[in-house]
């Protein structure tokens, strides 16, 4: 099935939000999805034609601040629901589930915790926790160079700034390639929609996309993981599905856990066999369903 996908420029009070909206059926539940880190509003059209042919959802996506079209907000933090209430008003939304990926899981959480009567369920896929989470090692399995660079954003932020500068632009020139996704798969690439050139391509767009005016958006997103969210996780009354990769080596499930213990309405599922670059293919099904079967 082929599913109309259209663009829109959605202007207010924070600026123009550029994103992106699968068309008709108005009637249809409306899933705001926040994307990864970087992250860009362009839907992979296999994912919006699956939400709306067999479980009956509008998926909504934008690009936060920083990103693509959509003006740097220098400073921002993760507790920014201002944004995701102009896009879901211009778009006549009055009542959305929200689905967070990776890096969008924070914003999704937010969404949830500070739009109460409008989220009516939220998904997280692979998403991280608050940095200093009771319990929480926020870097583990990662790199030593990494762990790192956690340490000098808190030690010297000028400094953490170029050198996420500079590791910016070296992974921008890979990845808004498809080859560069290809070729970072390795021995995965190909065999499956995880791992394929379709997959692979829709990212290099995104990439390119969303880097279009540079890093600032992925700078602000990272800051914002590691500051105070000021998002009060415990206040969530919507339901709250938490999936994570058992295999996860760049979002560990301790991530999961962390935030199972701070939300009270919320449920962990840890998928065995599965990682970060296989987790939304494999759960693409059940996640959907979730955001239609607990809206009701």
């Amino acid at each position: 099935m082929a599913v109309d996908i259209e663009a829109r420029v959605v202007g207010g009070a924070c600026g123009p939000l550029t994103a992106e909206v699968v068309a008709g059926g108005d009637d249809l539940l409306a899933v705001v999805v926040h994307p990864g880190s970087p992250g860009s509003r362009l839907l992979f059209p296999p994912a919006a034609a699956h939400a709306l042919e067999r479980h009956h959802l509008r998926l909504v996506s934008y690009d936060r601040p920083g990103y693509g079209t959509t003006p740097a907000r220098p400073g921002r933090s993760v507790a920014y629901a201002a944004e995701v209430e102009q896009l879901v008003e211009g778009l006549g939304l009055s009542r959305f589930g929200v689905l967070g990926v990776s890096g969008g899981g924070p914003y999704a959480l937010a969404s949830a915790a500070l739009l109460p009567e409008a989220v009516s369920a939220c998904c997280v896929e692979a998403g991280l926790a608050p940095y200093g989470s009771p319990g929480l090692d926020f870097a583990a399995s990662w790199s030593a160079e990494h762990r790192r660079e956690v340490e000098l954003f808190f030690e010297d932020r000028p400094v953490a700034r170029e050198h996420f500068r500079a590791e910016a632009e070296e992974l921008a020139g890979v990845l808004a390639r498809p080859e560069g996704w290809l070729e970072r798969w390795g021995e995965a690439a190909e065999p499956d929609e995880a791992h394929g050139r379709v997959l692979a391509e829709h990212l290099a767009r995104q990439m390119a996309d969303c880097l279009q005016s540079g890093d600032e958006g992925w700078w602000e997103d990272w800051a914002s993981y590691l500051l105070d969210w000021d998002v009060p996780l415990d206040a969530i009354r919507a339901p709250v599905s938490l999936v994570y990769g058992a295999k996860d080596r760049s979002v560990t499930p301790e991530h999961g856990r962390a935030l199972a213990r701070q939300i009270r309405h919320a449920t962990l599922d840890m998928v065995a066999g599965a990682d970060h670059s296989t987790i939304e293919v494999g759960q693409r099904c059940r996640i959907y369903e979730w955001l239609r079967e607990a809206a009701l």
